[in-house]
């Protein structure tokens, strides 16, 4: 009686190990990839702090904005289930256009000013750090929920290569946004086989939305900040990974990732070289983004 008792308790300790075994973390992950973003971003404002006079005064549009990207990430496992990770990513604006219009009649109602602009300097950026923990681990399957912190960032442009004149003031207006604020998600695990493991991630984030601009060749204006813009908004954003282990530490993957964010109304002040300030009613940004990269993710 004894020895069964004994056995048995031999049998559920080995299953335990091996079921454990399979999902053994490393201490630490890396990974390393370059890609290709696209983004577009828009907002417009009010003529006066209640939205009206007329409901859209201005408002700039960036169309296809695009370069190469390069990523990098770093997790630490904690325990088995429990983990941290920090993310970094830029990408590098090589191509892209914009407009600038302005309207005197609700709706975009009589346009009184329209400018065709190019927009192929600048850059994207992102930073991520957030906990997480491994809930649900199956054989073959892992599902995760994590909370943390994100923040974005555009850097802009508003030129005009086509009226460019060597030594002289150019048109040369930048928009720099920030989007801050807490994230959390979940994500799923799969290996399909020994050697092909997918994951999907969904994030949201509630954001905090900050710009600041240099209409460069407005003397009415100050500089160089001529205005700033305030709102509360939110981020959500989905990826998808396909990983191929060639080594039980070095997998190389692809990826593919989509984000869109905007904000609700909020408020826009333009800074006059009189000294005078306009506060009028911000309606909103909007941006979303895609991108598709390769990498290798190192193991410790």
């Amino acid at each position: 009686m004894h020895m069964k008792s004994f056995l048995l308790n031999v049998i559920f300790l080995f299953s335990f190990v091996a079921v454990n075994a399979q999902y053994s973390s490393p201490v630490m992950e890396v990974a390393l990839s370059g890609g290709y973003q696209t983004a577009d971003l828009r907002w417009s404002i009010a003529g006066n702090g209640s939205g009206q006079s007329p409901n859209i005064l201005s408002e700039v549009k960036w169309h296809a904005l695009s370069g190469p990207s390069l990523d990098a990430r770093g997790r630490f496992n904690v325990t088995n289930r429990l983990f941290i990770t920090g993310e970094v990513s830029k990408c590098f604006i090589k191509a892209g256009n914009a407009t600038d219009t302005d309207y005197a009649d609700d709706d975009r109602g009589l346009p009184t000013y329209s400018a065709q602009l190019d927009a192929d300097e600048g850059r994207l950026s992102a930073v991520r750090f957030y906990g997480g923990y491994n809930f649900l681990q199956r054989a073959g399957l892992r599902i995760t929920v994590f909370v943390g912190y994100a923040e974005n960032r555009e850097f802009l442009f508003l030129l005009n290569h086509a009226q460019y004149i060597p030594g002289e003031r150019n048109l040369r207006c930048t928009y720099n946004t920030s989007w801050k604020g807490i994230s959390g998600g979940l994500s799923g695990r799969y290996r399909a086989t020994s050697w092909l493991e997918l994951t999907g991630e969904l994030q949201y984030s509630q954001m905090n939305y900050k710009a600041t601009a240099d209409w460069n060749l407005i003397d009415a204006f100050q500089h160089p900040v001529s205005f700033k813009q305030e709102a509360r908004g939110f981020d959500l954003k989905m990826s998808v990974t396909c990983a191929f282990r060639l080594r039980s530490y070095l997998s190389l993957f692809t990826s593919g990732t989509y984000s869109r964010a905007e904000t609700g109304t909020g408020t826009d002040e333009l800074f006059l070289e009189s000294g005078a300030v306009q506060t009028t009613q911000f309606n909103g940004a909007f941006t979303h983004a895609k991108k598709i990269a390769i990498g290798a993710l190192v193991q410790f």
